[in-house]
């Protein structure tokens, strides 16, 4: 046989067999009660299967782990009835060899629109699933060392400020604002994935909303859920605002600050806007800081969030915007 050339004018069912028979991703064609015709080579070299024959027209879900069977056939349904399914779930390869998947299943039809089968594409992701792990057991041992240091630091101011009475109503306004920086770890403590924007915002704020010459407002409605993710962001965002603040503007200086949260929807689906409106008694004097990297760092992780997060800077103060696509 000659060289194979693909182009538009070629694409014949047989130069489409080629290709996915030489995709790198696991490709499989299923009948519609859901028993496998097909396995492309690299699939099963993937999977470590010998022969084909030995899976040929056996059910699909019955290959997977007992756990993961009941999600197979749910997303075959899914599939028939919408068209595309996604997921990800554990199962072993033919020789025992523990593996991640991230499947595509798409439902096949005939010309005349009758449902014909499935193809399933997996992609072997298992590293990529091993690093997500490793980097919730590293977040969560992260946050078990910062609460031990949070308790540890205002052990530390007690002591010192033990018998005067100076130090005493300082170290009690500060053992008060990190506990409330480590009430803010706790609010995804254990298996927890969502929390209450309008806790979160609380918790943050609550340290300031005390302090001398300070005026705090918040305004968001409860049963605003949000994960873990935009937990994240939302706190080192509100948390830079606060040591920008607490460094140049309203907390050292005195003022106010204003924080509305509120869930917006758009052409592009519902957000998250959340919007800080800052007031100092003395004049903005620098709206940036060489070798400053906070603000930096907040426009990267937003945009990895598909978020946005703008300044707009006044003669005494600033109001700051972050945008974050809401997780329904």
């Amino acid at each position: 046989m000659g060289l194979l050339m693909l182009s538009k004018a070629e694409l014949s069912p047989e130069s489409l067999s080629h290709v996915l028979e030489q995709s790198t991703d696991c490709v499989k064609l299923v009948d519609p009660q859901g028993n496998l015709l097909w396995m492309n080579p690299n699939g099963l070299c993937a999977m470590e299967i010998d022969d084909f024959e030995q899976l040929n027209g056996k059910e699909w879900a019955n290959l997977w782990p007992q756990q993961a069977q009941p999600m197979i056939r749910s997303a075959l349904e899914g599939a028939r009835s919408a068209g595309v399914v996604r997921l990800e779930a554990f199962c072993p390869t033919a020789k025992g060899t523990p593996r991640w998947w991230e499947v595509s299943l798409s439902a096949v039809r005939t010309p005349d629109g009758a449902h014909a089968g499935y193809i399933s594409i997996s992609r072997d992701v298992s590293q990529l699933h091993a690093d997500r792990e490793a980097l919730k057991v590293l977040l969560a041992e992260m946050r078990h060392r910062l609460k031990n240091s949070f308790a540890m630091v205002c052990a530390m101011l007690r002591t010192v400020a033990r018998g005067d009475a100076a130090n005493t109503a300082f170290a009690t306004d500060m053992v008060a604002r990190i506990s409330a920086l480590a009430t803010a770890q706790t609010l995804f403590d254990g298996e927890t994935e969502q929390s209450d924007l309008q806790d979160l915002l609380s918790t943050l704020l609550l340290p300031f909303r005390k302090a001398q010459g300070m005026q705090v407002d918040l305004d968001c409605a409860p049963n605003q859920q949000i994960d873990r993710r935009e937990a994240d962001v939302i706190s080192l965002v509100v948390g830079e605002l606060t040591v920008n603040s607490t460094k140049h503007g309203a907390i050292g200086h005195g003022g106010s600050i204003a924080l509305r949260a509120a869930v917006e929807g758009d052409a592009t689906g519902s957000r998250h806007t959340i919007v800080w409106e800052e007031q100092s008694a003395q004049p903005v004097s620098a709206t940036s800081r060489a070798g400053g990297q906070g603000l930096s760092l907040i426009e990267r992780i937003c945009t990895a969030r598909g978020g946005t997060f703008g300044i707009d800077w006044q003669e005494r103060g600033l109001v700051a915007t972050l945008s974050l696509p809401q997780n329904l």
